[in-house]
């Protein structure tokens, strides 16, 4: 017959075990997020430099502060660009037109 504290331990043990499982799933999670997200970053930048290639006159610095003085004017278009909805809606008819007509 098992005790009291043989059966606590056991109980105990498998709460941990399921901890460590939800642990192990949430990084397995958050780490196939960071690859989709990254992927779909690299598309995004690919599209940019393609559609804009003087941002590839920008270069990449060693801190986040250098890294928002460098792409600061072009922060700025993009938000400008974000802000302006009559515009994002006239673009976006507008590439709708030109994708239909290929």
């Amino acid at each position: 017959m098992i005790n009291v504290n043989d059966h606590l331990k056991g109980v105990i043990s498998r709460v941990e075990q399921l901890k460590n499982q939800r642990k192990s799933r949430e990084r397995r999670e958050q780490e196939a997020k960071r690859k989709l997200d990254t992927r779909r970053n690299i598309i995004i930048g690919e599209l940019v430099c393609r559609y804009f290639p003087d941002v590839m006159r920008l270069q990449p610095q060693r801190s986040k502060a250098d890294n928002a003085a460098e792409f600061e004017a072009f922060a700025s278009i993009l938000s400008t660009l974000a802000n302006d909805t009559e515009l994002l809606v006239r673009l976006r008819e507008e590439a709708a037109r030109l994708t239909l007509a290929r």
